[in-house]
């Protein structure tokens, strides 16, 4: 009996009394002794966590490990981004790939550093402080937390809390066949298109007399969450706003009552406007025609001065 409280205590991190109380309910039977205190030291949880900031169009992870015994925070961190693909990972997966997923988002572009350390100060105190004033036990107690922090934010929070003995969380999982957020494979990719308006100018430029390379002023409509995050790696956002920004005309193709306008933002990304006829476009530079076609226009102004 006294080996086996002690193989218990050393593998599961329990104290003795929890050691021989486990034993004395498994009649002194080892393998069952092992189920009982698997059950029975079942005080850690880990809360996964994804947050959508609607108004903000800010999306984020949290990941928060908590010990119940002693109401002792264990684990905190976070990544905020502009990025909606954060929003994307499951919260399903086990506690130490959602970690890790956090770590590797907060290498992507789109990331806010600033918010991301905020969040990892003043939420990870006010949960510390929470958890030693109040039992949280389920997902909905700590996303009644969430709620409550996040007051004034229009937030969209999806949570899970996973339950752990403290063998299992000292113990990491088998990463072998766990995959991290990786590279994507443009070549696989096909352009995002964004809704868009070009401007008009009674100065500027029939749509019909538009030709490749043409650079317009455009604004981005669209009003997707990818949207806002290219918006604002573009630059084309400023004050939570979609400002106008040069773009060139990548393509434009005829229909019965308008053009449609592709203009080209940066690879992979397109903008589409749909432009009726006879509309007048602000443009900010035309494309220059090749040298040999200045030279035909002067042998034909020069052809038909010798006719007359």
């Amino acid at each position: 009996m006294t080996e086996n409280i002690k193989a218990l205590m050393e593998d599961f991190g329990c104290n003795e009394d929890e050691a021989r109380q486990a034993l004395e309910l498994a009649g002194g039977n080892l393998e069952q002794a092992i189920i009982n205190i698997g059950i029975m030291l079942k005080y850690i949880t880990a809360y996964k966590a994804k947050i959508n900031f609607k108004q903000k169009s800010i999306f984020g992870l949290i990941h928060i490990i908590a010990n119940s015994k002693n109401a002792d925070l264990l684990r905190f961190s976070s990544v905020m981004s502009y990025n909606p693909i954060v929003y994307e990972y499951p919260v399903s997966v086990d506690w130490f790939s959602f970690e890790k997923s956090i770590y590797s988002y907060r290498l992507t572009p789109g990331v806010i550093e600033n918010y991301t350390k905020t969040i990892d100060t003043e939420f990870k105190d006010f949960i510390a402080e929470r958890l030693n004033r109040q039992k949280i036990l389920m997902s909905d107690d700590m996303k009644n937390l969430f709620e409550e922090f996040f007051v004034l934010d229009d937030i969209e929070i999806d949570i899970v809390a996973e339950e752990l003995t403290l063998r299992e969380f000292r113990k990491l999982p088998n990463y072998e066949n766990v995959t991290s957020p990786g590279t994507v494979n443009f070549a696989e990719v096909e352009d995002i298109k964004l809704e868009t308006i070009i401007l008009e100018d009674t100065a500027g430029k029939n749509v019909e007399n538009i030709i490749p390379g043409d650079v317009v002023l455009a604004i981005i409509t669209d009003t997707r969450d990818i949207a806002y995050y290219i918006g604002h790696l573009l630059g084309a956002r400023k004050e939570n706003e979609m400002i106008p920004m040069p773009a060139a005309v990548k393509k434009i193709e005829e229909n019965k009552d308008y053009f449609e306008v592709s203009l080209k933002y940066a690879d992979l990304i397109t903008g589409v406007s749909q432009i009726k006829k006879g509309r007048v476009l602000k443009v900010l530079g035309a494309k220059r025609q090749p040298w040999w076609k200045s030279f035909s226009t002067i042998f034909t102004f020069s052809e038909e001065s010798q006719k007359k």
